[in-house]
This record gives structure tokens, sequence and C-alpha cells, in this order.
């Protein structure tokens, strides 16, 4: 129907005509832009997670300088821990070279003195960005410190819930630190050190004591006839604590030496002899001696020489023998007071032995709370018995508040003191230690004489370093040279340990950064996957929809025409 007041052709092309241009104007901001996502109202969805993205990208670009800054300390560090380790090496080949002899070791010290401050330099200079991972201040020592941490930046993370969070690598400059301000650092001295615990560390005593006894250089032969005789007094057993047993006139006569050696002319001939006549003279006197006695002589046939010795049947406390009174009865062709050498003193003698054994103080050192030291000890018959020396039980022997042991009178003072009601005697000469049975206790002397053992000494910790490297100095006697080595050594263990970490933590860094990198690369790569527009489909869509354009404006044209045909035919009548 055709109508003056409506033209439907024309609505409708024009309808079209809107159509087509919003759509050509759609494709023509995707060509433009190259998003066929550019606004939340293009697709809401996708808007939301790209825009997320985006931000996520620029937090991993942060992220990734962060590492990089984070990269630089731990190269930093590193480089300066290689340098210390040089200095070291150095320092030991220097400590090695002052242990030969004739060198002027003050020298070396000088050497010595220029390496640890080219060590103080290195590691002072440590520092990148405000941060040294080698110096820290810490007002306490390392070993009493709360660890010391510090963050390394490694990642950005959004978790499945939409949470945020920056990953770190942790360091501990507790493990790191060459220098601190209260202590210990890698280059200085550690806490609970006792060093050789002034030389009772290395101590092992087992001491046990043997019959007193003595021998004689037989002077004979001699051949007595009926009228010849020697006689002489013997002492068994005396000593501090008793008087002993004394047997007075001894007879040594033809009689006694026929029966003694089954002889009929009265001759001795050699110290073996000597002793059986020896032995005759005890038996028949109920002497507690015995002339079998070979701790000396090594044998009891040694021609030269007899040995006498002590029971310990006699009931005293005491083990000794000695022989007095020497008188002589022999023909004139003998000399005056000869006696075959009993006439003589000992030519050896041991008498009351009393087990002890000692040690020699060799320079102070102090109990931290730290420390414990651990020794066994045992007197007499007992069982051993298990001891622990720490800072409580030092000021308690003492009367102290430091644990200092200063001298070898200190160290005798606080081992007594733990090992009271034992029975162990510690006698003190200058720097000596002497152990012993406390006589009080076990008076007996000899074979009976109570045991005495003190040994399995240890310490916890084991071994700690005990001076700063600033502190090593070969013309002072404070440490060997050879403990220096080992300080020394245990200082660049310690140092290479470090230097690993720092290795190890650098390579995770550059992992990282290129992780980071590749994840920055994968993440554009899913933004344009969402939201880029795909060139060649809209050139494709922008070319047919202006050809849409064009025809839809020639249709509204053709659909124009008709209200003019019938003006037309108005116009006409």
């Amino acid at each position: 129907m055709a109508s003056i007041l409506t033209n439907t052709s024309a609505m409708t092309a024009l309808q079209t005509l809107r159509g087509v241009n919003a759509g050509l104007e759609k494709t023509q901001q995707q060509v433009s832009s190259g998003l066929r996502v550019q606004k939340a109202s293009d697709n809401a969805a996708y808007w939301a997670i790209s825009t997320a993205i985006r931000s996520d990208n620029k937090a991993f670009s942060a992220v990734s300088d962060a590492i990089e800054l984070g990269s630089a300390t731990v190269n930093t560090a590193y480089t300066a821990t290689s340098s210390i380790i040089d200095i070291l090496s150095e320092f030991k080949a220097k400590l090695v070279a002052a242990k030969e002899n004739g060198v002027d070791k003050s020298k070396i010290q000088d050497e010595l003195d220029q390496l640890n401050a080219q060590a103080e330099t290195t590691v002072i200079s440590a520092s990148f960005s405000g941060q040294n991972w080698l110096s820290t201040n810490a007002p306490t020592h390392l070993m009493e410190t709360i660890d010391l941490t510090t963050d390394v930046v490694s990642s950005f993370v959004r978790s499945e819930n939409g949470a945020v969070a920056v990953a770190t690598n942790k360091v501990n400059l507790k493990s790191t630190s060459m220098l601190n301000a209260g202590g210990g650092g890698i280059l200085q001295k550690e806490i609970g050190g006792v060093g050789d615990i002034g030389g009772f560390r290395s101590t092992g005593i087992n001491s046990v004591a043997h019959e007193g006894h003595e021998s004689h250089l037989f002077t004979g032969p001699a051949t007595f006839s009926a009228t010849d005789y020697i006689t002489f007094d013997l002492v068994v057993d005396a000593g501090t604590h008793s008087a002993g047993v004394s047997f007075a006139g001894l007879r040594i006569d033809k009689s006694v030496i026929d029966v003694a050696l089954g002889t009929t002319d009265g001759t001795i001939h050699d110290g073996a002899e000597m002793r059986k006549v020896l032995q005759k003279v005890f038996a028949d006197n109920s002497v507690p001696a015995t002339a079998n006695e070979t701790m000396f002589t090594g044998s009891p046939t040694a021609p030269g020489v007899f040995e006498v010795g002590s029971l310990e049947t006699s009931g005293h406390p005491g083990s000794s023998i000695d022989i007095s009174n020497v008188i002589s009865h022999l023909a004139s062709t003998y000399p005056a007071g000869f006696a075959m050498g009993l006439e003589n003193p000992p030519n050896a003698n041991h008498d009351n032995m009393y087990p002890e054994a000692f040690f020699d103080f060799t320079k102070p050192f102090t109990v931290s709370p730290k420390s414990q030291i651990f020794f066994d000890a045992q007197v007499g018959p007992g069982a051993p018995q298990s001891f622990t020396i720490d800072r409580t039980t030092v000021d308690a022997a003492l009367g102290t508040t430091d644990g200092f042991i200063g001298n070898a009178a200190d160290l005798a003072t606080v081992i007594g003191f733990v090992t009271a009601g034992l029975g162990l005697s510690i006698v003190t000469s200058g720097n000596r230690l002497t152990f012993s049975a406390d006589q009080t206790v076990y008076p007996n002397a000899g074979n009976r004489a109570a045991r005495v053992m003190v040994g399995n000494v240890s310490s916890n910790p084991t071994w700690a370093l005990e001076f700063d490297l600033a502190e090593v100095d070969v013309t002072s006697s404070n440490f060997t040279i050879d403990e220096y080595l080992v300080g020394i050594e245990y200082m660049l263990h310690r140092s290479t340990a470090s230097g690993s970490v720092f290795g190890s933590l650098n390579k995770r860094l550059d992992m990282q950064s290129d992780f980071v990198s590749h994840l920055q690369a994968s993440m554009t790569s899913g933004i344009g996957r969402l939201v880029d527009a795909d060139m060649e489909e809209e050139s494709a869509r922008l070319a047919a929809q202006q050809t849409q354009q064009q025809l839809a404006v020639q249709a509204l044209q053709i659909a124009n025409t008709t209200p003019g045909t019938i003006l037309q035919l108005y116009s006409g009548r």
C-alpha cells in the first residue's frame, strides 16, 4: 500500500542503514584500536579478567626489578665473601711460614695485621643500596641472638581465592655475618669454648702402685767358716701412718748358708745364691718380706744383684723394707765391714708408693653458661664415677661469678669441689696438679694402695673458636700457631659455607628472573587472546560492512522515490 504519510520502505531501509552503520563503527573501532574488548560493555567478563591480568603484569614488572636489586645485593655479598676466603687462605700460609725455625715472627705479624685490616675493609665495603649482609649490628653475640633475617623479593602470587601476596626468599644473616657489633661473626670468637681446659683435656691418669722393694749390688763371693757371721736389722712396712714391724739381729752364718744352698762349704757365689740365703733368714724369723723380688733386677737368677721386698702382710699400712745396722764378723781376709752388699745403700729403692699422676696447667679459661666439662674419676675399689663442671660449679667452688679459672690452684679447687667425697686428693705446685688418693681415707701403700683414675675428659661444645681474626698474634703465647691454624681453617670452612649460600641464592634469583620474564610474556599473550581483535577477520568484516552501507544507502534512496511518484500523479491531474 502506498501512503503519503508513512513510507514503510524508507523506514525499513533507514533501520537497516543504522544497523549497518553501528556494525561498521564497531568494526572500525576494533580495527583502529586492535582490541575487540576495549571497555566493559564490549564483554564484561573478558574485560574484568584482562584488567586484573594487566594489573598483575605491572606488579611482575616491579617484582622483576626487585629481583634484579636482590641479585645485585647477593652478588656484592658473594664477591666480598670470596675476597675474605682469599685473605684467610693467605693468612693460613703466613701462619705455616711462622712455624719455620729462625723466621722473624714480628715481620710475619706485620703482614697478618695488614691482612686483617684488609678483611675488615672488605666487610665494611660489602654494601649495596644500604644493605650489608657481612656486617651486622646486633648488640649481643650472634650465638645468643635471634635470627637476623632479611628478605629478597622473588615473585608476586595471586591465589585461587583472589588474594595477592609478594613471595620472598629469606636470608639469615647470622650465618653470613663476618663481623657483628656484639661478636659472633665468622671472623670472631664463639661462646662456650674451653680450649684444652687448662691442660686437663688430654689427661688420662690411671695410676697404681706396687710393694716397697730395694736392690743391692752383690759384692761377693764370700766363704763363711763356722765362726763367721753377719747380722743386720730389718724394718718392714714403716711409713707415714705407722712405724712398721722391726727385726733386730738377723743372722747369716755358715749353717744358714749350707741349708739354704744345699752345700757344705759355706760359700755364697753370686747374687742369686744371696737371695736364697736371705729368703732362708726371712722364713726362719717370720719376716714378712721376700728375697725373690724382681721389679728392679728383672730375674731372680741375675748374678750381680739381689733384691728384697715387702710381702705387705705385717698388718701395717706402709709398704717398705729397710736394711740397717749391718755388722760383719768375717775373717780378716775380707775388708772391714764387708757384707756382700748389705752394708751399702740400696742400688735402687721404692718405699711406700702411693698411686699418683700429674699434668701441667697450660693457660686460663672461662666456663661460660654454654660450657660443660665432663670427666670420670675413680679412687680405690669403687666403680668409676662421672662428674660435670659447669658455670655454676666453678663459681660455687671459687666464690666468683664469672666462671673464670685462672691458674692451677683454681682448677684443682674446682675438681676437688665436684669430686668431694670420692677420696681424691689434688695438690698443686706451681703449674702442676698432682692427683692421688686421700691418705686419710686410704692409708695403705704399695699393692694395697687405692687406685687412682682420672680421664675421659671432654667438653660441650667439644671445640669452639676462641679468638677473633684480629686477635691472631704469633709473637705472643696466648695460642700456639697450631691452634691459630685450626681456628683459621674453621673460619675458612664457615666462609666457604656462606659463599655457597650466596651462590645458591643467586642461582635461584636468576632462575626466578627468567621465570618472571617468561610469565609476563605468557600473561601478555593470554590477554591478547581474550581481548585482541583478529585483524584479518575485522578487515574482511569492514569491507563487507562498507558494501552493506553503500547498499543500504541505495535502498534508502530507492525507498524515498515512492512519495515522489505519487506526487507526480497528483500534479499530472
